[in-house]
């Protein structure tokens, strides 16, 4: 107690006698322990949470239940921590005193001594005995293991309230989970708010109990909302949206809480993100099979960011029935495809594995997986000019196949392999120039054309996120292949500088075909999408030329908030669908639409940004989002979505439900071409 002992060293200075207090929540044993509830003072919301024997402590959701409540046995300058949930046997444990050192439960034998500081704004460290430069800290974030940091951090301080066990909050569930989705085991938070600060109940349908009991500070006033509900769950308290706040009374306060499964929600959550280790998901690409399964297909993110920070992977599951069979609903075991081995890899290039662009073959049973990798910051590429100080290190490409076994009737992917140099070369021009410093594929569903055969496959289509050599501005290439990604081609003329670029500052880029062979290539803009259109002169040789890029928002209707966020054109039969959301922030993510002339004529960039409409998927926090053709012919939506940032989920998009029947008369249902 920095604060206390130097007004007690002052006062023996001056020859006054004092008395140093010590804060009443201090006890010499458990049984006649003061029970307190140990929040986070920069964020309030978060509070010490106990595990079980052997597990790392975490900071809980503030919720008042018993594993918040804690004893401190002894005094500020040496004490245990028990908790009231695992009993007098068992104490918090520190691994060191070091940074990063995690607090666990164990024998309360082998408990760490701590010690108290307060802060000048009556919070407290706490810090192991032999180091008070230390203490507990949310490590990497709301929500984490318990583990040392610096006490200097506002973060490693923390609030200390004393506990009325006499007044309990007692919630009782009444649940209904007939129809509930597998994949949505989580039901949502009921909102806690004691005396004006926030915390949560989280509630799984995997592990509810049959009552939450909430022990309190005295004289706590509460109130308890429904504020977040998961999709696929309605929820209520006391018959309505939740309580007002209102004090405890002398028998404390019983709710009860009704939890139904909301059969008519269609939405499905592939990950919940972060998981249980704080991991995050990211960047979903979704795509069907020839044979009728669907996979979604995205990040794994250990180091906790993108492709340049340490570790990333690609995980994936697929749906396990196919065909007519296909139900949107069962879903295999997650399977990790392309394993980043984080900054401690030998070769650059497993460093990690990310934003995977996916298509599969239309007549094959076979994935081709297109992914950025290695440990390089996208902006930071330097191919082309690289120096002895800071040798050559762009952004690197791995390519991956998933095939399917007919005789096993099991899926398996191939071991990622480096092709960074098989497609860098094609942005040199012919001095040996490098147009491009650094790029990658945009992220989402690679095209492929239903009427362009060269060889064993129809040519399949992907655009390029690009750095400009010796500049951070950034553009657009498109490439195609014939042989199912084995090698690249320029689609179009390199050009000679920057505004050459078939969308100069463009950002993440999609391709797909329209109906007449020709490419529309769709780049993420705030307001609204770069356009622009490559018209065939000769199929084979794959000769042409591109339009020009416009801002749709600008010349047309396809319009919305000032996100920038990637997005996915889809065409199915002769309507266009454009996936993105719609805020100003990354919010409302929603698909449009518009009817396609049969007139090739009105292909361009301009006339395709008119006629758009709106249907919106979400009014959440979302983000990227990537759409396929599912067997029965509608579309499957993979999307991020807040909880976490972000949780992973598929929509099944039912097209003649959510677009005007003339559209649909018109495009679909006229065209009979549901998988082209």
């Amino acid at each position: 107690m920095k604060r206390n002992l130097l007004i007690y060293a002052l006062m023996l200075i001056a020859g006054i006698q004092a008395t140093y207090s010590q804060p009443g929540f201090f006890s010499n044993s458990f049984s006649k322990g003061t029970p307190v509830h140990i929040s986070n003072n920069r964020d309030k919301a978060y509070a010490i949470k106990a595990a079980k024997a052997g597990e790392a402590v975490k900071s809980g959701t503030s919720a008042y239940t018993a594993d918040e409540i804690w004893y401190l046995v002894g005094t500020a300058d040496g004490f245990k921590m028990y908790n009231h949930a695992t009993g007098k046997k068992r104490a918090l444990k520190l691994e060191s005193s070091e940074s990063g050192a995690a607090a666990i439960m164990s024998n309360d034998k082998e408990a760490t001594m701590l010690t108290l500081i307060e802060q000048q704004d009556g919070s407290y460290a706490i810090a192991p005995k032999e180091n008070s430069g230390m203490s507990f800290n949310m490590f990497g974030g709301a929500g984490r293991d318990i583990k040392l940091y610096t006490s200097s951090d506002n973060g490693g301080h923390w609030n200390i309230k004393t506990i009325d066990m006499s007044r309990a909050l007692e919630i009782r569930y009444n649940t209904d989970f007939e129809g509930h989705l597998a994949t949505n085991y989580k039901i949502g938070e009921i909102t806690i708010t004691i005396n004006g600060e926030k915390g949560a109940i989280q509630l799984d349908k995997n592990s509810i109990p049959r009552t939450t009991t909430c022990y309190l500070p005295k004289d706590s006033k509460v109130a308890l909302s429904c504020q977040k509900v998961y999709h696929g769950w309605k929820m209520e308290i006391n018959g309505g949206e939740g309580i007002a706040e209102q004090a405890l009374t002398q028998k404390g306060l019983s709710v009860e809480v009704k939890i139904e499964a909301d059969r008519e929600n269609r939405h499905q959550y592939l990950y919940y993100s972060p998981d249980e280790k704080g991991t995050p998901y990211r960047i979903p690409a979704i795509v069907t099979t020839a044979n009728g399964y669907v996979f979604a297909i995205n990040d794994y993110r250990p180091c906790g960011s993108d492709i340049g920070f340490g570790e990333v992977d690609l995980v994936m599951r697929h749906s396990t029935k196919s065909g007519n069979e296909w139900d949107g609903i069962s879903w295999s075991d997650p399977v990790k495809i392309a394993d980043g081995v984080g900054k401690e890899a030998t070769e650059t290039w497993l460093t990690g594995f990310g934003d995977p662009a996916v298509v599969a073959d239309r007549e094959r049973n076979e994935i081709l997986v297109m992914s950025v990798c290695g440990n390089r910051v996208c902006w930071h590429g330097n191919y082309g000019a690289g120096t002895p100080e800071n040798p050559e290190n762009p952004n690197r490409m791995a390519r991956l196949r998933i095939k399917y076994n007919e005789e096993t009737g099991e899926w398996k992917a191939s071991q990622p392999e480096e092709v960074t140099y098989d497609i860098y070369p094609l942005f040199k021009d012919k001095n040996g120039k490098a147009h491009v410093g650094s790029m990658f594929i945009g992220a989402g569903r690679i095209a492929q054309s239903s009427m362009i055969k060269v060889g064993d496959y129809y040519r399949i289509y992907c655009a390029v996120w690009a750095v400009e050599a010796g500049s951070h501005r950034h553009h657009n290439y498109a490439l195609y292949s014939d042989d199912f990604g084995e090698t690249w081609h320029l689609l179009g003329e390199l050009g000679n500088d920057f505004n050459d670029s078939p969308a100069p500052y463009g950002n993440e880029p999609k391709c797909e075909e329209l109906p007449d062979g020709s490419v529309l290539l769709s780049s993420r803009k705030g307001h609204g999408r770069y356009f622009n259109v490559f018209h065939y002169t000769n199929f084979a040789k794959a000769e042409g030329y591109w339009d020009g890029a416009v801002a749709t928002d600008a010349v047309g209707d396809l319009k919305f908030g000032r996100n920038d966020t990637n997005g996915e054109p889809l065409r199915v039969g002769n309507v266009l669908f454009q996936s993105v959301p719609t805020g100003d922030n990354r919010s409302g993510v929603s698909v449009f639409y518009k009817l396609l002339s049969d007139d090739p004529a009105t292909y361009t960039p301009t006339e395709l940004s008119k006629g758009w409409t709106k249907v919106q998927i979400t009014d959440l926090e979302s983000a990227y989002s990537s759409m396929c053709i599912l067997p029965d012919g509608n579309i499957g939506i993979y999307y991020e979505e807040e909880p976490g940032g972000y949780s992973m989920v598929y929509y099944p998009f039912i097209i003649e439900e959510k677009i005007d029947a003339e559209t649909y008369n018109k495009g679909i249902k006229s065209s009979c071409r549901k998988c082209d």
